[in-house]
């Protein structure tokens, strides 16, 4: 009987939110909806061994594909070789990132299954957290971009005409991108930790990996790596505080296609709707990282993190389940 009255009361930990704006903002502690969705589980997994496990696929899955990326082009160009520009760029680009990305999604809706947990959770107020997401996103990434340009680091550049088809095949891309990998690392890997060794430890050390990711992947400097971190971090404070996916896939989102389907400040064969163009000095242009490199980026993203961690919850947990009936 015991148990029963722990679990109930664990569940009442639901009911503890305060309120951010309009959006349900839950507590980073054990009684956030993530944390109690792994405690319920069918099957409990170690935290060291999910880590592991999303290590070690991390790092498979790019290198094999880092190791074939030329066999694999030359037999996907061969057959969209004959279409007209941009077509070929394109859906060459398109299908590497589907299959790259693609693995990440089924490998998080094989785990979680395993678990006997909910692939997507949409959070409490899926609406508010859908603008909210988005609404970061794209002001967060504008900003840094406007930051950029008063340290004279961003100047216009004619934009090349792009098919409205590949402008909605590149946003296509990037929600599977966004959508793939909050599954993978805030839906799966992060709550495990959290539930584990708590909700910061859980936090810092997915916000590593998924910064760890991307150094595979190709991010060059130390401005780079720490963005990537912060962005992280961003996105995990978003799951945890909205109780659902969808608050940091739009924000994953909106950031990612303002830069490449909007501003057009990453290559991007889809093309994008303007053009700017990075230079001067790389402290702010990001050099080769482009804005993930840039000064301005860590200072948008460390604002955004300190307010979503910042954020005031209530009624505090304690009281809240003295009041659920």
């Amino acid at each position: 009987m015991a148990d029963a009255e722990m679990r109930q009361s664990e569940f009442h930990g639901l009911l503890t939110p305060g309120t951010m704006g309009e959006s349900t903002v839950y507590a980073l502690d054990r009684t956030n909806p993530w944390t109690l969705d792994v405690l319920h589980a069918r099957r409990r997994r170690q935290a060291w061994a999910t880590l592991l496990a999303a290590v070690v696929f991390s790092v498979a899955v790019l290198m094999i594909f880092k190791s074939e990326a030329a066999s694999l082009a030359a037999a996907i160009g061969g057959a969209v070789g004959a279409l007209p520009a941009p077509w070929p760029d394109v859906l060459l680009s398109g299908a590497l990132q589907a299959m790259v990305f693609g693995l990440f999604l089924v490998a998080a809706i094989i785990a979680m299954g395993r678990e006997g947990r909910r692939l997507w959770r949409a959070g409490s107020e899926p609406m508010t957290d859908l603008v909210m997401g988005l609404a970061c996103g794209s002001a967060g990434f504008c900003t840094a971009v406007l930051i950029a340009f008063l340290a004279g680091s961003v100047t216009p550049a004619a934009p090349l005409p792009s098919p409205v088809g590949a402008l909605a095949l590149g946003a296509a891309l990037v929600v599977l991108q966004s959508v793939a990998e909050e599954a993978f690392f805030r839906g799966w890997l992060q709550p495990v930790l959290c539930a584990s060794w708590g909700p910061w430890a859980g936090l810092l050390l997915t916000a590593a990996a998924f910064a760890a990711l991307h150094i595979i992947a190709g991010a060059h400097g130390l401005l780079a790596v720490v963005n990537l971190f912060l962005g992280g971090l961003l996105f995990g404070l978003l799951a945890l505080r909205t109780g659902g996916l969808l608050a940091p896939a739009a924000a994953h989102f909106a950031w990612n296609w303002s830069e490449s389907g909007v501003l057009g400040l990453s290559p991007d064969p889809s093309g994008s709707l303007l053009a700017l163009k990075l230079g001067g000095a790389p402290l702010w242009s990001g050099g080769p990282d482009t804005m993930n490199g840039s000064l301005a980026s860590t200072l948008v993203l460390s604002a955004l993190v300190g307010g979503f961690a910042l954020a005031r919850t209530s009624p505090h947990p304690g009281e809240a389940a003295e009041l659920a009936p």
